[in-house]
């Protein structure tokens, strides 16, 4: 599945198969991807996308659904190769932030799954 995002069944996917997924989606390093989870480390992003069962705590299993949730929303306006771009690009929703960048702030990422999710649901 190199290179190929299928957004497609994401809530059916085992939990490191949606990791992967979502990072590569969101354009994020292991490093900034744990930061947009709470301060996760890289180590255990990668532990979780090596593990076929990673044992996440609530939080971060609740962070997951909001990105799938944003993944998911955006995936029904958008390509995954379109949903890259948006993700750098400023946003007047976000008070012009990039959607990247407003991820990595503590709770943002429940505001975007909140403003997304509602879209056409």
């Amino acid at each position: 599945m190199p290179g190929t995002i299928n957004l497609d069944h994401l809530a059916d996917a085992s939990f490191n198969e949606q990791v992967v997924t979502l990072r590569e989606l969101f354009g994020f390093t292991q490093e900034e991807f744990g930061e947009v989870l709470g301060g996760l480390s890289a180590k255990t992003i990668q532990r979780w996308e090596q593990d076929g069962e990673p044992n996440p705590r609530t939080q971060n299993k609740q962070a997951v659904v909001a990105l799938r949730t944003i993944a998911e929303a955006l995936g029904d306006l958008f390509e995954p190769d379109v949903i890259k771009v948006w993700v750098d690009r400023p946003n007047k929703a976000l008070g012009g932030e990039r959607p990247r960048d407003f991820a990595k702030k503590p709770g943002h990422i429940y505001v975007m799954a909140n403003l997304l999710g509602t879209l056409g649901r």
